[in-house]
């Protein structure tokens, strides 16, 4: 279950937090990478573990920055339909 715990944890992370775990995630996996192609490093899925770690926090960042977009993108204007009865009603006020 350890993997739904992390998931959780990067869903209540503030995005300027969540940014700042990927920036030291990526500097940890290229340590990690590093240390496995110099044979440094003897454990070998430490370094996939921590591809799907990060990989988990980009789409936590990418669901996150799509509902604030969303949020954002609300429709400023009348929708068509209830424009072109709103003017057929102004129409005949006029005539």
């Amino acid at each position: 279950m350890p993997k739904s715990s992390a998931i959780g944890e990067f869903r209540a992370m503030q995005m300027s937090d969540l940014d700042r775990e990927i920036k030291a995630q990526v500097l940890l996996l290229e340590r990690v990478r590093l240390g496995v192609e110099l044979k440094k490093e003897k454990d070998t899925a430490k370094l996939r573990r921590e591809r799907r770690k990060l990989a988990q926090m980009k789409t936590e960042w990418t669901r996150k920055t799509a509902a604030q977009l969303q949020g954002s993108a609300k429709p400023s204007t009348v929708p068509a339909s209830t424009k072109s009865s709103t003017d057929k009603s102004a129409s005949t006020t006029r005539s």
